[in-house]
């Protein structure tokens, strides 16, 4: 949201089953060269540097956290695109020793 002055947002679920939340907007997009690093705790992209004043610790907080409930996230963008983030909510089930 922070990177979509004009557009939309859309939240939905994809495919048959319905088991990938999709977050996705018409916003400035990501770098291709950046989607690799995404997720390092302190990175920051192009985008975050020129645009914004970014910390490059929320991606990689989200990743920490969905990991810890055993969901993926991938996010796909494309500058001046927009950028969709894809959050796997496929049920796994832990065992508690």
């Amino acid at each position: 949201m922070k990177y979509t002055n004009r557009g939309k947002i859309s939240i939905y679920l994809e495919g048959d089953g319905a088991k990938t939340l999709v977050i996705a907007d018409t916003g400035i997009g990501i770098a291709g060269e950046d989607l690799p690093r995404v997720f390092e705790k302190g990175f920051t992209g192009y985008n975050g540097r020129r645009d914004k004043k970014s910390t490059g610790i929320g991606h990689y907080l989200c990743q920490w956290i969905l990991t810890q409930l055993s969901h993926t996230i991938v996010i796909e963008g494309e500058p001046g695109k927009g950028t969709k983030v894809k959050i796997g909510l496929d049920r796994v089930d832990m065992v508690l020793e």
